[in-house]
């Protein structure tokens, strides 16, 4: 084989190379970018089918307010209300661990 020949081989294995090179450091950071954005994607719908269900929740429970005065007076008296004219008794919480060091 002739030297120039070597050489003009030796050239385009040397531009292949460094093409080859070129596109890794061209798409390298943009492999990364994008696992990064497919994490966060996967994160942001789980927050999402979170929030789904909360508002299928509250839906469910805005139905059950305009039909079932059962489950209303429940949340009611949750929230410390009653009918008119009971009286409400509040007692305050014993702590039998407080109890038991005191001498």
């Amino acid at each position: 084989m002739n030297f120039w020949v070597l050489v003009y081989r030796f050239a385009w294995l040397i531009v292949v190379a460094s093409g080859v090179m070129a596109l890794v450091c061209v798409f390298l950071p943009k492999t990364h970018s994008y696992q990064t954005l497919q994490k966060r994607k996967v994160v942001l719908e789980q927050g999402n089918s979170q929030i789904e269900a909360k508002v299928r929740q509250l839906r469910q429970n805005q139905k059950r307010f305009q039909s079932d005065p059962a489950f209303v007076e429940r949340v009611a008296r949750e929230h410390g209300m009653a009918m008119p004219g009971e009286t409400i008794f509040k007692f305050p919480a014993t702590n039998s661990i407080s109890r038991s060091i005191r001498p």
